[in-house]
């Protein structure tokens, strides 16, 4: 009798579905509260480490580890044409929060990467370094053929002044970064979608969101040039 049962677990044993004895089968949802327990853990421990999977590029040195899992999804989607779409149409996708679709302006995305990361300098107006009225200033000349002051403050005076909902691309943002008697100290150039590109004393030229917490209580209006 001892023997037979011997052989009967054995028989158990293997008659088990490979599945059930494999590693990664043993934590599938059971009726028991522990395997439960084991079933969560598992798969946070799965998610956390696919989220350290991606990592920032140099050459996408704006985007976040999770923009770039964005970057990958956008282009496994079965959209006719996505996968045309330049790199750098994918990069400002993420950085505008709009669909990579609606992105055609190549001149404007080569434009504003030209001089995307380019690190401020007071009183500077060129890639070695930049203000923001020096940046405002070349950028619109570059793409609008428009010829602006070298003041944030003159810029604010000489052009139409528009509410934040009115905004168009190619419209000036302007703020006063230094309390409201210092009057203007900022500016930049509206894109879309709530996001403006500007010489940032801290990050240099960047890209921004008139809804963050700093821009919004500093936000002193729009200016649409009028030639």
């Amino acid at each position: 009798m001892k023997y037979l049962i011997i052989i009967i677990s054995t028989l158990l044993v293997f008659a088990e579905p490979a599945s059930a004895r494999h590693p990664f089968g043993l934590y599938k949802v059971f009726q028991d509260g522990k395997s439960k327990k084991k079933t969560a853990k598992s798969t946070a421990v799965t998610t956390s480490k696919s989220k350290k999977v991606a990592s920032p590029t140099t050459k996408l040195a704006a985007l976040t580890p999770e923009e770039e899992n964005k970057i990958a999804e956008l282009k496994n989607r079965k959209v006719i044409g996505i996968e045309l779409s330049a790199p750098l149409q994918f990069k400002y996708a993420i950085l505008l929060d709009i669909p990579v679709e609606m992105i055609n302006d190549n001149k404007l995305l080569e434009l504003i990467d030209s001089w995307y990361g380019t690190k401020y300098k007071y009183g500077g107006d060129t890639r070695e370094g930049v203000d923001c009225s020096g940046f405002t200033k070349a950028f619109m000349a570059s793409y609008y053929d428009v010829t602006l002051t070298r003041n944030s403050a003159e810029m604010y005076a000489n052009s139409k002044h528009l509410k934040k909902k009115k905004l168009a691309q190619g419209d000036l943002v302007f703020f006063k970064t230094k309390g409201a008697k210092a009057g203007i100290t900022h500016v930049g150039v509206y894109l879309c979608n709530n996001k403006f590109v500007h010489a940032s004393t801290n990050n240099g030229v960047i890209i921004s969101d008139l809804g963050e917490d700093y821009y919004k209580s500093k936000f002193a209006g729009g200016g649409r040039v009028v030639n």
